[in-house]
Order: structure tokens, then C-alpha cells, then sequence
């Protein structure tokens, strides 16, 4: 077996692990929870039928399955029912969370026609928001790659490897665009949502990845259904969202750039991505051409490769008389 498809099933054999382990952590830590609910929930149901011995134990559980399957759809089984879910504000926080992926699952289409335009819509909207993500991540690239020009600059002059620089440069990118995107945003979220910060910033990481699990969606709470900006604070969060998932996928783009020889190479089937020492000689990098650059006239450059003098046309080392 070839080494790359080797370590390729390593990986599904970890991948797979990883899943089991994660499984068995949530399960262990979500269940007692879970019991402590679903007992509450029965005692309130006992304590309800001894209060109200007119009330039958069939009718309750109809009217509950009524609540729950409205609540599934997206209404409010409480008072504040009348609060339209599909108002423009709604509707567009929906439009954003299909063809981001997010996907929070917290309204759904209730009509037939509503689902089929809902796969029309994402068919061609998710492309156009892949599309759109590519164009912003390209030109933070420009900036990204401006930055690490100038210390790659500054690095080779002061003598510092340039793979300390790469992963330097990449973690300044990261920590700005943590707080950037997540930090600085879960105070906003907390203060308007009243929300804990941790909470606030659980929603960001959660929407931001496109998990989108739901249990925490802006503007849904009766707060903000009486207010008149409620429309406007959803349009904005979906903005936030698009800025957001670019910003992350800036971090991925980075990441994939920063060792010639990161993991994900590893396990390609095809030719190795490390080159024999003798191609690397021949094949300058980057990296090679800025120290070039930087280097002072009439010095040994330190981070040269080291590779044999190139011959002349005549057969004499290059190097000779130096």
C-alpha cells in the first residue's frame, strides 16, 4: 500500500474516533440534563391534571401536540402568537440563513409551494454565495499578503526563519479576526440580546461555522418582536453572517499557505508534495527571492539553500574566486 493511501486511512480511522470519542463526551454530559428536564416536565404535567381533575389526560396531550408541532413551524405557542413570523425582517434573516448554510431550523417553510421555492432558491443561491465569499477572501488576500511581504521583508533582514514568520503573520491575522468577527460582536449580541457573554459568543462561533443549531437566533425574543428596528436588526445580523463566514474562510486560506509541507498533503495519492532535495534546489522559492532581495550587496545570504556551486558554461564552479 502507498504511504500516502496509509496514512489516508489513518485518518478515517482517527476521523472516526474522533466522532465516537465526541459522542460519548456529549452523551455523558448532556443526559443527566436531559432526565433533570424530561422529570420536571412530568411532575408539571401531574401537578396540572391534580389542579384541574376536569381536565383529561387525552385532551392535554392533544393540545400539547398542537403546541409543539406550532412551535416546530416556527410560531410562538404563547400569547405574543399573533407576531407575524414571515414579516420582511424574518423572511430575509430566513433568505440569509439558506444560502449561507446556517440554517438555524428555527422557522421553516409551511406550504408546499414555500418548499419547493425554498430548494429553487438555495439551488442557485448557495453558488452566488460561494461566488461572492470567493471575490471578498480574494481581496483580504491582497492585504493578508501585503503584511506578510513586509515581514517577510523585515524577518530575513534581522535573520529569522521564514517559517517563524509564516506562522507569526498567521497568528496576528487570526487573533484580529477573532475579535473582529466573534469577540467584539458576542458584546454587541450580549447587550442587545441580554444574553451572557459566553452565550453571545456561542452564537457567533455557532452561526459563523454554519453549524446553525438554533438554539440561539437574534430578534426572537419579545423584546424585539414589539420593536419597530426589528427588521433592521435582522437584515444587519445577515450581513454579519456573509463578513463573518469570509473572514474564517480568509483564516482557512491562510492556514492551507502556511508550511509547504502542511498535513493535508500527507495523504494525497498522488506524487509526494515534498520534492527530493536535488528538485528543491532547482526549483527556487519565494521566500528565496525576497531574502535575495533584502539581502546587503556583497554578503553571503544565511538562509540560502544549501545546494552544490552551480557550474558555468565552461564547466567551472561559479562560486571560484569569491
Amino acid at each position: 500500500m502507498e504511504r500516502g493511501n496509509l496514512r489516508f486511512l489513518v485518518l478515517i480511522i482517527v476521523y472516526i474516533f474522533y466522532l465516537a470519542i465526541g459522542a460519548a463526551i456529549f452523551s455523558s454530559i448532556e443526559t443527566p440534563f436531559e432526565n433533570r428536564v424530561v422529570q420536571n416536565v412530568k411532575d408539571k404535567r401531574d401537578a396540572f391534571l391534580a389542579k384541574n381533575p376536569c381536565v383529561n389526560d387525552i385532551d392535554l396531550e392533544e393540545l400539547i401536540k398542537v403546541v409543539v408541532s406550532a412551535r416546530d413551524q416556527g410560531i410562538s405557542p404563547f400569547r405574543n402568537v399573533t407576531v407575524p413570523i414571515w414579516e420582511f425582517g424574518s423572511a430575509f434573516f430566513f433568505a440569509g440563513a439558506v444560502i449561507t448554510t446556517i440554517g438555524y431550523g428555527n422557522i421553516a417553510p409551511l406550504s408546499s409551494g414555500g418548499k419547493t421555492f425554498c430548494i429553487v432558491y438555495a439551488l442557485f443561491g448557495i453558488p452566488m454565495t460561494a461566488i461572492l465569499l470567493t471575490a471578498i477572501v480574494e481581496r483580504l488576500l491582497i492585504v493578508a499578503e501585503a503584511i506578510q511581504e513586509l515581514l517577510s521583508r523585515s524577518c530575513a533582514v534581522r535573520g529569522v526563519p521564514l517559517g517563524y514568520m509564516r506562522m507569526f503573520h498567521l497568528s496576528i491575522i487570526m487573533l484580529v479576526i477573532l475579535l473582529i468577527v466573534m469577540f467584539v460582536p458576542a458584546i454587541f449580541y450580549s447587550k442587545l440580546q441580554g444574553w451572557s457573554y459566553f452565550e453571545a459568543f456561542y452564537f457567533c462561533f455557532i452561526s459563523l461555522t454554519t453549524i446553525g443549531l438554533g438554539d440561539f437566533v437574534p430578534g426572537d425574543d419579545s423584546y424585539w418582536q414589539k420593536s419597530s428596528f426589528r427588521a433592521f436588526y435582522k437584515v444587519c445580523s445577515v450581513f454579519f453572517f456573509v463578513i463573518g463566514i469570509a473572514f474564517l474562510i480568509l483564516i482557512l486560506e491562510l492556514c492551507a499557505k502556511v508550511p509547504d509541507d502542511h498535513p493535508g498533503m500527507l495523504f494525497s495519492c498522488h506524487q509526494p508534495f515534498l520534492k527530493d532535495d536535488d528538485e528543491q534546489d532547482l526549483l527556487p522559492s519565494k521566500g528565496d527571492a525576497v531574502r535575495e532581495a533584502v539581502a546587503p550587496s556583497g554578503s553571503k545570504n544565511t538562509y540560502r539553500r544549501l545546494s552544490p556551486d552551480p557550474m558555468d558554461d565552461n564547466g567551472n564552479n561559479s562560486s571560484s574566486g569569491r
